[in-house]
């Protein structure tokens, strides 16, 4: 190979690379960091809402649909397919994350 080859070949890898590291960074990446104490919902992994615990007897509608929670609270929560909290729901534990389908509200 000559010298013109190599550095065209590098070039190009190097090119590649950072489009390939561009395409790799989604909106996510810019979203806030769910804090401790926080209940987040996420859609295609974009934050859709920061919401306190909820406790018993509470509801929390949520005003887009998610498909993701990440649970940072010491509490338990359960994710509801509908706007109330009924039909399907996904229970959360303390501290953790679940994948759900489609919900949009947050309760105990």
């Amino acid at each position: 190979m000559t010298q013109k080859m190599i550095a065209r070949t590098v070039t190009a890898v190097i090119v590649g690379a950072t489009a390939l590291l561009g395409a790799t960074a989604g909106p996510a990446a810019a979203d806030p960091p769910c804090y401790s104490g926080e209940v987040c919902t996420y859609y295609h992994g974009a934050l859709v809402s920061k919401n306190v615990p909820q406790y018993p007897g509470q509801c929390h509608y949520v005003s887009h649909e998610f498909d993701f929670v990440r649970n940072n609270s010491g509490i338990q929560q359960t994710a509801y397919s509908g706007t109330n909290c009924t039909g399907r729901s996904v229970w959360i534990g303390s501290n953790q994350s679940a994948g759900v389908n489609l919900f949009w509200s947050i309760g105990y």
